[in-house]
């Protein structure tokens, strides 16, 4: 195993962008050559001048027959040029067109779709058409690679691949020893109030106008708490949100933050942490909230499960259910020893290793497992 080329739609700042990057980076590091090809975006990633860079104009995330055309023919060529050991596709558009044109190039063909869209994204026929689309490439993929157990089980129940094909690699997530905090006084927070927040792109399928619902009936519940919301992220359903919070009439005990690179000092702000997601293959605020030390009210979905302790760090509710967020929300606020306890809970799981003594859901547990199962799918 030499060469390894990896594709995804775009670079911008999230999960599956930096865990792309950070495996290209791991992998030249060890001798590998390693190229990642990618499709236009602003605010790219930085890629280290090791790991070779090549940007298609034509790969981009919406559909668009001629130019997905273009971007086949493209990375089919680039393929045949540089005769990789594995190809590695990367989210749904770069995961259909890169296995296509993998089809009898003579590499071992991998897959990570960074979570399904079996829910939570987009109506019935267009979920329908996904799910065709993705048995389909199935026929040309080696193997596929899930960040959690619950994404792992979702999708092969949903067909798309043998059990056999898939491993597990979690999210490869940052967890330092001592994150960055910062003052309520320095983030323009309130002192003294009960922060319960959330850090989210502001899409649909995170869920987090059903946030907003229960900050609504939270605010009348804990009326003697006083509490205050904070919303981190940005995204199209911005002005909706704040027009939800007028009518929820929390716009005097709400901040919308925007979007923050430094997620670790919001997050040193809040009290109790909320992930109203319809979908979450895994959820890296989850475990970045917990490694803070703060209790979890969360959506019992995908795999958010396998990233918390349901009743020790935190608290699962249905999803698309403001008043169970609220009712949760509300038992971890009135009662500060749980609080304390649930956060220190929290911050203990996320710290543990795994069997090699490496950070468990660090960058080189992930990168490691998946240099695994490179090897496993060479034979």
């Amino acid at each position: 195993m030499k060469r390894i080329i990896h594709v995804i739609t775009r670079l911008e700042p999230g999960g599956s962008s930096e865990n792309t990057v950070s495996s290209a980076v791991w992998q030249s590091g060890r001798g590998m050559e390693v190229t990642l090809i990618h499709g236009p975006c602003r605010g790219s990633l930085p890629v280290p001048a090791a790991v070779s860079t090549i940007e298609l104009p034509d790969l981009g995330r919406e559909l668009s027959p001629l130019r997905d055309l273009r971007a086949y023919a493209a990375l089919r060529r680039i393929f045949r040029e540089l005769r990789p050991d594995i190809i590695h596709t990367h989210t749904s558009k770069a995961g259909f067109l890169g296995r296509l044109a993998a089809a009898r190039c003579g590499a071992r063909v991998v897959h990570t779709p960074h979570g399904h869209l079996l829910y939570g994204y987009y109506d019935i026929p267009r979920t329908s058409l996904f799910l065709a689309a993705e048995k389909f490439a199935a026929r040309f993929t080696d193997g596929f690679v899930a960040l959690t157990e619950g994404e792992k089980r979702e999708t092969i129940a949903a067909g798309i691949g043998r059990p056999e094909q898939w491993t597990v690699a979690h999210s490869g997530v940052d967890l330092p020893d001592n994150p960055a905090r910062a003052s309520r006084k320095e983030l323009g927070l309130p002192a003294g109030r009960l922060i319960i927040g959330t850090v989210a792109r502001l899409e649909p399928v995170k869920g987090v106008k059903y946030f907003v619902k229960a900050a609504g009936a939270l605010r009348k519940i804990l009326r003697p708490v006083n509490p205050f919301f904070l919303i981190v992220g940005d995204g199209a359903e911005c002005s909706r949100l704040y027009g939800l919070a007028r009518s929820a009439g929390i716009m005097d005990d709400c901040l919308f933050a925007g979007f923050q690179k430094d997620v670790y000092s919001w997050l040193s702000a809040m009290d109790v942490y909320v992930q109203p997601s319809l979908n979450e293959a895994m959820g890296r605020t989850v475990l970045q909230a917990q490694h803070m030390g703060l209790p979890v009210v969360a959506s019992r979905v995908c795999g958010i499960p396998d990233v918390v302790r349901e009743g020790e760090t935190a608290i699962l509710v249905r999803p698309g259910a403001p008043e169970q967020i609220a009712a949760a929300a509300a038992k971890l606020a009135k009662n500060a020893d749980l609080r304390s306890a649930m956060g220190r809970a929290a911050a203990a799981f996320t710290r543990e290793k795994d069997a090699a003594g490496r950070p468990r859901f660090g960058p080189e547990a992930m990168n490691a497992a998946i240099r695994d199962f490179y090897k496993s799918i060479m034979g």
